[in-house]
């Protein structure tokens, strides 16, 4: 194994030392940098040539025993797997269904929200006037510290002014339109493309520029048709895996 990390894996300090870390073995071993049956490096080289303590180096090599892609041998060392598992991803058998259900465990965090003149197409599917509001929602999914997705939300003023901003940290906007306004949540419509990360997304998502994501634009109806909400969601591309059953 050629034990030369040049550069820091220390792309975004607000993620996790042992993430970064694990992140760049995966890749490493991914592109078959490292093979399988490759030895790695002891914790403690390891830590010296990250500049860090052997804890996160330790939390990371955890990580990837977990997800299959490491294995330790007592008094041998770790070892790239020789049977390689997919790495471990979220696996869907609809987006609309994981937009209702929301069970993936984590936290979301609250970037802003603040009122402001719709678009003319936000305007137009809301059936806003330009002299009306809207609500604007801007947050992040996060999984085990590190960000999965970035969402923004838009709904009429009318309706974002009726929900307590603490409300938007604590669970999806279906969920407040269910629970708390008592709306009865009808059509979704969703448009799905792959497209890669600006400086923008990368920096929200803790990933390269240029890197994949998966982008999800999503109008919801309540169940009378009226339309409630329009969203656009972009999701890490080497976390998510989206899969179709065709029937004959």
């Amino acid at each position: 194994m050629d034990n030369n990390f040049s550069g820091t894996p220390f792309t975004n300090h607000s993620v996790p030392y042992y993430y970064q870390i694990a992140d760049l073995l995966r890749r490493r071993i991914e592109q078959g940098e490292l093979p399988p049956g490759s030895k790695i490096p002891k914790e403690l080289d390891l830590a010296k040539m990250f500049g860090v303590s052997r804890v996160p180096v330790r939390q990371a090599l955890s990580l990837l025993v977990s997800d299959g892609l490491l294995h330790r041998y007592r008094g041998h060392g770790t070892f790239v797997s020789e049977d390689l598992k997919p790495p471990k991803m979220l696996n869907l058998t609809g987006i609309a269904e994981e937009y209702l259900s929301h069970g993936m465990e984590g936290e979301l965090r609250l970037l802003s929200v603040r009122n402001s003149s719709p678009s003319p197409q936000l305007a137009d599917f809301l059936g806003l006037t330009p002299s009306d509001e809207i609500t604007h929602i801007q947050r992040t999914r996060m999984v085990e510290g590190v960000p999965f997705c970035y969402v923004n939300n838009y709904v009429s003023a009318e309706i974002g002014n009726k929900i307590p901003r603490p409300d938007y940290a604590k669970r999806s906007l279906l969920k407040i339109f269910e629970r708390r306004l008592r709306i009865k949540i009808g059509e979704i419509n969703q448009t799905i493309e792959a497209r890669t990360a600006d400086k923008e997304i990368a920096s929200l998502l803790s990933i390269g520029l240029m890197a994949p994501v998966m982008y999800v634009e999503t109008s919801v109806h309540s169940g009378d048709g009226t339309p409630l909400e329009f969203s656009q969601i972009f999701y890490r591309g080497d976390r998510f895996k989206y899969s179709v059953n065709q029937l004959p």
